[in-house]
């Protein structure tokens, strides 16, 4: 129950009405997810150097009154349309996010190059979709500095587990700082398979446009895509696009009509791809902004320059209910353009559990 009243209470709910028990067919139809981000499997290991998230996603409901308050379909945007309409859903999670510079085994400051830097923080998602459009808001609340436990996990992973070159920068990491942020994302389907083809073995494709804004210490900016779906198996809904929790929004966009909400999810083999262009313009990053040091220096940021176009390459295979998927984040001029010598470039890795 608590974890499922976080979602509410984390996007400023005053009080929170008993949930209604979830029926059978809700129950085959909530979502584990782990996902762990990483540059390593690139052959580096520097600027976005690491991160997981660890997330809950409640099952696909027709009204929020059968988990949540009735009240949150009064927001903008996230209404449930009664019996039969749009889908609703929600989510929490924990995630760690950790930034380094090119050269790890350094011991004095890097100025000139990403801080040593970490963040750990809460989330909580609320959905609202069908197969043709989709709307999620999502609060994150978290602290950047020694409070994210960043350089500890990152110190087991390098030293403890020896996956890695020794540390030695990080009692130049940024010192404590909040975080909070509001974002907000979007889509629309611009051109869909028929509906039939939406099964496994079946071959479908979708293209949908996309967006989102976000509003906070953690990330400010505006963004823009254009999603295209292709192969066997496709879910209906949109692009499963692992962005960090704060930095994105963390959903699960797979939709299921009313009908076949009645029913456990198909069991035979999924395998498609999804290729995601995007663009973007960042007034600020917290990992960019630099600062006061744990050393007693002072970090002068750096000039990262994201509103370059972004390439997202998404791999997704399974059969209910487990479900994996590998995305790349190809930032095609991220060195050149930011005057640095890490990368921008990283991989994520995601594990579905549904039940």
């Amino acid at each position: 129950m608590a974890i499922r009243i976080l979602a509410a209470l984390l996007l400023g709910a005053a009080a929170v009405a008993p949930a209604a028990a979830l029926s059978e067919r809700a129950v085959e139809q909530r979502l584990v997810r782990l996902e762990f981000d990483n540059d390593v499997f690139l052959g580096t290991d520097d600027g976005f150097t690491a991160g997981w998230s660890l997330q809950l996603h409640s099952a696909i409901l027709d009204r929020w009154d059968e988990d949540l308050p009735a009240w949150i379909g009064k927001l903008p945007g996230l209404g449930d349309d009664g019996e039969g309409g749009r889908a609703v859903r929600w989510a929490a999670g924990l995630s760690q996010i950790m930034v380094s510079p090119r050269d790890v085994e350094e011991p004095g400051p890097q100025p000139e190059d990403f801080p040593w830097a970490g963040s750990l923080g809460l989330h909580g998602t609320l959905v609202s979709l069908d197969d043709l459009r989709m709307v999620a808001v999502q609060l994150y609340l978290g602290c950047l500095g020694p409070c994210s436990r960043a350089e500890e996990v990152q110190r087991f992973i390098h030293e403890d587990l020896g996956w890695g070159k020794p540390l030695a920068g990080w009692d130049h990491q940024i010192e404590r700082r909040w975080l909070a942020n509001l974002n907000l994302a979007g889509g629309y389907k611009l051109w869909a398979s028929p509906v039939s083809r939406y099964r496994p073995g079946r071959f479908a494709a979708d293209l949908s446009v996309g967006g989102q804004v976000a509003l906070g210490n953690l990330a400010t900016f505006a963004q823009a895509q254009l999603e295209l779906r292709f192969g066997r198996g496709v879910p209906r809904g949109f692009a499963h696009v692992p962005d960090p929790p704060g930095i994105g929004v963390a959903a699960d966009p797979v939709y299921v009509d009313r009908g076949a909400r009645a029913t456990p999810p198909p069991r035979g083999w999924f395998r498609y791809a999804s290729v995601v262009v995007r663009a973007s313009h960042f007034e600020q990053l917290a990992f960019a902004e630099g600062g006061r040091t744990r050393s007693g220096g002072w970090h002068p940021g750096i000039e990262l320059d994201l509103d370059e176009p972004v390439l997202v390459v998404g791999l997704h295979a399974g059969r209910a209910p487990i479900g994996f998927h590998a995305t790349y984040y190809r930032y095609p001029a991220g060195r050149q353009r930011a005057g640095l010598g890490s990368s921008l470039d990283w991989v994520n890795l995601s594990l579905d559990l549904r039940f």
